[in-house]
Parts: structure tokens; sequence; C-alpha cells
């Protein structure tokens, strides 16, 4: 019997990247998730309908009834559903903008960071409703800052065309190429 030993990643001389096709698949899929959750909401209304108890304003209640954070039921309550007309402009032009960056993958990085900050933000709203799978939060968090510190749209995106021209550019367009 031979002994084997444990080679440590450090001493690797050609270490192997995991191929990307699979984060951009997870990109894309994701980035339809955010689209799909455009259609229930619409503006100008936001789906609330005329009574105001449908779409965006339901969800908007149920934070209210259910906070996970009574600060944040207060928050809701106070301040968001009483300029729902321009706030809810803010929630569906901030998720329509995730869905295009992700969808196509152009400014994922940045994209990838409001998809973050907008599923905590849904998270903390609806963690304690009934019935909420909140984990699908936790799960769309962890995604979005998944694609944001890996670049996922450099594959199959068009910040993978973008990326070598701005860094021809060079100056200040390639330092900022650095963050796509």
């Amino acid at each position: 019997m031979t002994a084997t030993a444990v080679t440590p990643m450090s001493d690797r001389t050609t270490p192997t990247a995991p191929p990307g096709w699979p984060l951009g698949i997870a990109r894309i899929v994701i980035g339809f998730l955010w689209f799909q959750q455009l259609l229930w909401k619409l503006p100008p209304d936001f789906g609330c309908g005329p009574a105001g108890d449908q779409g965006l304003c339901d969800w908007m209640q149920r934070e209210i009834a259910n906070p996970l954070i009574p600060a944040y039921a207060i928050f809701v309550r106070d301040l968001v559903l009483p300029n729902l007309g321009v706030l809810g402009w803010l929630v569906w032009l901030t998720e329509a903008a995730i869905a295009v960056s992700l969808l196509f993958g152009v400014l994922t990085r940045l994209g990838g960071l409001l998809g973050f900050a907008q599923a905590t933000n849904l998270l903390i709203g609806l963690a304690a409703v009934p019935h909420e799978w909140y984990w699908s939060y936790v799960m769309l968090a962890l995604f979005c800052l998944l694609f944001a510190l890996t670049s996922a749209g450099r594959w199959w995106g068009v910040d993978a065309w973008l990326l070598p021209r701005l860094r021809a550019a060079g100056g200040t367009v390639a330092t900022i190429a650095r963050y796509l």
C-alpha cells in the first residue's frame, strides 16, 4: 500500500477556473424572475386596483400587518404607502433595472448590488408574513450578491462585449471597466 500526498491549492502550478456558463444561465434565470415580478405591479396604480387592496398595496399591507421588525412596518405604513405614487415608481424602476441588468448581463455588478439590496428589503418586509417562505428571499439576495461579486455579465452578457472596448479606451474609462 502506498501513501498519497495531498497537494494544497497554493502549490498548484496551473489552477483551472470553473466554467462560467452555469453562472450565465443562473443570472439569466434570476433576471427573468425579476422581470416576471414586474408584471403584477405595473404602473400607474402598481396593481393596487380601485380599492387599493391588490398588487403592491396588498403586499405592503401584509408587511405592515406581520412585521419582522416593527419599525419597518411603521416606515412602510407612515412613509411608503401614503407616497406610493412616487415610491411605487422607484420600486418598479429599480426592479426593472435589475431585470434588464441580469437578463442581458449589462452593468451586472451594479444590477447584482441593486438586486441584493432589494431582495434584502423584501426579506425584511416579508419574512414574517404567513405562508411566505423567507428562505426564497435569502436565496435571491445571495444569488444577486454572487452575480455582483463574480462579474456574471462576462458570461453570455453585454459586459463581455463591453469590457475589452472600455479597457482599450484607457485612462479613467479603463479604471471604470475594472468594475464591470
